[in-house]
């Protein structure tokens, strides 16, 4: 399996990923990194998120899951972007819907 998916199909709803590269490995240095530095049982539904997300990254409804785990976050959303900056690639370009 390449480390490298090209994922210029259309992103899911409210992501920016249209023209990005999904790399297996950034997504592993992510779970390294969030996992290391943060309290997993809060973040379980991110981390299994990504985790399923590493066996198709251009599967737009696990894709869809990723946003929504991250979405859910609530405050803790800033400590994992701190953490884990290559979620920046999911989050929406409108993050208030207009």
């Amino acid at each position: 399996m390449s480390d490298e998916i090209n994922n210029s199909s259309a992103a899911p709803d409210g992501a920016k990923n249209k023209a990005q590269v999904i790399k297996i490995v950034d997504i592993d240095k992510a779970l390294k990194m969030l996992t290391t530095y943060m309290d997993n049982n809060a973040i379980a539904p991110l981390l299994n998120a990504l985790e399923t997300l590493k066996t198709d990254p251009q599967n737009q409804s696990l894709q869809s899951k990723v946003i929504e785990a991250f979405n859910s976050l609530g405050i803790l959303q800033g400590a994992a972007l701190t953490y884990a900056p290559y979620l920046n690639v999911f989050i929406s370009d409108d993050p208030f819907g207009d």
